[in-house]
């Protein structure tokens, strides 16, 4: 098998055979060599000038890693994403950078693709034309930017497929037809007619990777052989002939990048006319059978033994330096390195303790701890090396604020309790009960505090006030009346007071113009409804017999798709898909548990202590109970065995006891105690 890589760069409207933005480099180990090309597209004009060294960073660190093709990609674009985050977190809004890049490391005929950012890799083989891009993806964060890089990887069989990478600007000029039928042309031939559509963009690279039938040893011929070996050229910069024949002809003097430079001589001669030209042949892939055993006219007969001779005294001299000077040379190239990572990851600890922003103390960590590894990876039995990397991880603990609840106390264990089948949904606490809505029958049950018998207040199917009660879709306790707020999917509202027999049916007017219901909030004697599928938090103020009210939006129709969890202090917060928003008068302000170390994932209820300024969030997916200041920052995670199967949270009146709802029971700890990590600091 012989990969062959061709390549063509417009830069500046001028083509060239290798752009700026594109890198190709081996690593060779002992057992196998890995070829590496990186591919570099900037999200704006001033990250432009960056992008090379940018993609020979990444290139670098890949070359020293010993990890799997995959972890040392993974590992190599973090480490490049966390320097250049660092130099934009310093620098001036107008001198910050980002970068997508596009890998690929080529081991044994199977080619591993990395993206983050922008960039586009077409794969074409016998099963069609597939494309890789990062849109609607984590890995569409670019190198440099806010969030943390989450690569995306793909895999291709060279012996089957080709793949051909693009900057995404590309497809924008010419569609995709044209790219499909570019490859459709075959390896041979595709760089040729893609450049044809391509030649009037400004700036672009395209690299065609293939499986050809070379020799490996030797260079591959180019796409279109050069009409005049003598013309001098500039550079790389490449001559252009005609237009394939399945393209409209080109204009007069237009450039062609399927075609190599002769090396620079003289001055250029004057070129043939257009109609004295000769048309340019398409690229010869396969080679000619070589001609063994005949010597060219001229060459001399014998060999020059005296040169030769002076030639091996010089390689000897050469080896003997060699052997004397560059390990010395190696030894004080492996101390700089460790050095310069010892001192970035000293740099990037005093970040962190100087710092009162959770998240940038997280991310200084974050970089502290690469550099460590990149250090440990040079010498890991050097003396400083263990002393930081304990210093870090102390304070990424404390930064992690995990609390092991050991005082659980079981409220209630639903079976025997309950009768089956039951789906624990929502819990809310008032009046020194405990409310549960069970999602599988369309039940509500009154729970002492204490653990006692549970009692069916609620149930669907029966008539209250000779209104037929539907299943409920939220339930909330609001305190400036002392009742329980249930609302069916008939948009009836029911009202439960502890002292009453049964459910009162409330007013709650157009309430069936909502297009859904995601959950429910009580405030000052308000009720908020959270509509996702209408971008909206609607807010019905108390009149009449409930809320015969107008009721009216309070975020003006936004994307709330993800929305599941609402509360109100005057501010709006809105749990979606594992981010808390926060919303004053309409407008977003910064987002909430910042520093924390992963954001909730189907997180399954939401409570504030309103008097502590302290949210709460039973973070289903990572089965721990999380607190955070209602201002911004994380305050800590709560763990326990019991949390497999979260389901809801609520707090006592006084915010000293957390009531957490799970797939068996309810229990509950004391959420206010500190993080053993965070109490130990001075």
């Amino acid at each position: 098998m012989a990969i062959w890589v061709g390549r063509y760069a417009m830069v500046g409207g001028e083509v060239r055979e290798h752009g700026p933005w594109l890198v190709d480099r081996e690593r060779r180990r002992e057992d196998e060599t890995v070829r590496l090309i990186v591919l570099a597209e900037p999200l704006d004009e001033r990250s432009g000038e960056f992008c090379a060294e940018v993609a020979e960073a990444v290139a670098a660190l890949f070359g020293r890693e010993a990890l799997s093709l995959t972890g040392g990609l993974l590992r190599s674009l973090q480490q490049a994403h966390t320097n250049l985050a660092e130099w934009n977190r310093r620098s001036l809004r107008e001198h910050q950078v980002a970068v997508g890049l596009t890998c690929i490391a080529i081991r044994e005929g199977v080619a591993t693709i990395a993206q983050v950012g922008p960039g586009s890799v077409y794969v074409a083989g016998p099963e069609g034309l597939e494309k890789f891009v990062t849109d609607d993806l984590p890995a569409a964060a670019p190198l440099g930017g806010p969030e943390p890089v989450e690569p995306a990887f793909h895999a291709a069989d060279l012996d089957k497929q080709q793949l051909l990478l693009l900057t995404s600007d590309v497809e924008g000029a010419i569609g995709a037809g044209a790219i499909g039928h570019s490859l459709a042309a075959g390896p041979e031939r595709a760089l040729a007619e893609l450049f044809v559509r391509t030649r009037q963009l400004s700036d672009m690279t395209a690299v065609l990777i293939a499986d050809l039938d070379i020799d490996e040893d030797e260079e591959p011929p180019p796409p279109i052989e050069t009409w005049d070996e003598d013309e001098e050229v500039e550079g790389r910069r490449v001559i252009l002939g005609e237009a394939p024949s399945v393209a409209p002809a080109p204009v007069e003097g237009t450039p062609s990048p399927v075609r190599r430079m002769a090396p620079a001589g003289p001055a250029p001669r004057e070129r043939p006319s257009e109609e004295r030209r000769p048309p340019s042949p398409m690229p010869q892939i396969r080679r000619p059978p070589r001609v063994v055993g005949h010597r060219a006219p001229g060459m001399p007969t014998g060999l020059p033994w005296r040169w030769l001779a002076g030639a091996l005294a010089v390689l000897l001299a050469l080896a003997a330096a060699v052997w004397l000077v560059v390990p010395g040379l190696l030894s004080e190239d492996r101390e700089a390195q460790l050095t310069d990572a010892l001192g970035r990851a000293e740099g990037f600890l005093s970040v962190a303790e100087g710092t009162v922003d959770p998240a940038q103390e997280r991310q200084a960590l974050t970089s502290a701890l690469a550099a460590i590894e990149e250090a440990r990876a040079i010498d890991a039995e050097d003396p400083r090396v263990a002393p930081l990397q304990a210093e870090a991880q102390s304070l990424v603990a404390v930064l992690d604020a995990v609390v092991e609840v050991a005082d659980l106390r079981e409220v209630i264990t639903f079976e025997g309790r309950i009768t089956a089948p039951l789906t624990p949904a929502a819990v809310v606490y008032g009046r020194g009960d405990l409310w549960m809505l069970d999602g599988e029958r369309g039940r509500v049950f009154r729970i002492p505090e204490g653990g006692g018998d549970p009692t069916e207040v609620y149930r669907t199917g029966e008539r209250y006030e000779e209104t037929e009660a539907r299943e409920p879709l939220a339930i909330t306790w609001e305190s400036t009346s002392g009742r329980l707020l249930v609302l069916d999917t008939a948009r009836t509202l029911f009202a439960i007071d502890p002292e009453a027999p049964q459910p009162t049916v409330l007013t709650l007017r157009d309430a069936e113009e909502m297009t859904s219901v995601g959950a429910m909030a009580a405030y000052v004697g308000n009720l908020y409804i959270l509509d996702a599928e209408a971008g909206e938090v609607w807010r019905y103020l108390q009149a009449g017999n409930g809320f015969d009210s107008e009721r009216s939006g309070l975020l003006g129709g936004i994307d709330l798709a993800g929305a599941s969890a609402l509360g109100v202090d005057g501010d709006i917060y809105v749990l979606d898909e594992g981010v808390l928003r926060r919303f004053r008068l309409a407008q977003e302000q910064e987002p909430l548990l910042r520093g924390i170390d992963t954001p909730p994932e189907s997180a399954a209820g939401l409570v504030e202590d309103a008097a502590r300024g302290r949210i709460y969030i039973a973070d289903r997916g990572n089965e721990r109970v999380v607190a955070g200041n209602r201002e911004g920052p994380f305050l800590a995670q709560f763990l326990h065995p019991e949390f497999l199967d979260l389901r809801g949270i609520t707090l006592s009146a006084d915010g000293s006891t957390a009531y957490v709802l799970t797939g068996s029971g309810i229990y509950a700890f004391d959420p206010l105690q500190e993080p053993p990590a965070a109490a130990a600091q001075p």
